[in-house]
C-alpha cells in the first residue's frame, strides 16, 4: 500500500467513525466531513497528520500507524490501531468490488463457418 493509499484509508476510517457517532440524518454529511488537515512535524521530522471535523479532532501517528480521535474538549474518544484500520478498509473494498465473474470479459470464439470469410481490418 502506498503512502497516499494509507492516508486515504485513515481518512475513510475517521469519517466513518464520526458518522457512526449518532449524528442525525440532516447534519451527518457535514459533521463527518474533514474540515482541515495538516502535517504533524516533531523536531523537524514528519510524524503524522492532524485532522479536524465539526465535532472531533484526530491525530494519525505514521510510525505507530495509530489514529487517535479526541473531542474538542481534549478527551480521548477512540484509538484505532493498524489492524483495525486495515480491517475497515478491507470490508469497504469487499462491499464496493463487483463479483469476480462480473469482471471477466468474454471474448467471442471464432467458429469454423466464420473462417471462410475474409478478416476485416480497420484502416
Amino acid at each position: 500500500m502506498t503512502n497516499s493509499q494509507r492516508l486515504e484509508a485513515v481518512r475513510n476510517r475517521l469519517c466513518q467513525w464520526v458518522s457512526d457517532q449518532g449524528a442525525d440524518a440532516e447534519t451527518e454529511h457535514v459533521s463527518s466531513k474533514i474540515l482541515s488537515e495538516s502535517m504533524l512535524i516533531r523536531d523537524g521530522f514528519f510524524c503524522g497528520r492532524c485532522f479536524r471535523t465539526a465535532e472531533y479532532r484526530a491525530i494519525w501517528f505514521i510510525e505507530e500507524d495509530e489514529l487517535k480521535i479526541y473531542s474538542h474538549s481534549g478527551s480521548l474518544q477512540c484509538v484505532f490501531h493498524r489492524d483495525e484500520i486495515d480491517a475497515h478498509e478491507e470490508a469497504e473494498a469487499a462491499e464496493e468490488s463487483p463479483a469476480a465473474e462480473e469482471s471477466i470479459i468474454r471474448m467471442p470464439i471464432r467458429s469454423d463457418d466464420a473462417s471462410h470469410e475474409p478478416i476485416r481490418r480497420a484502416a
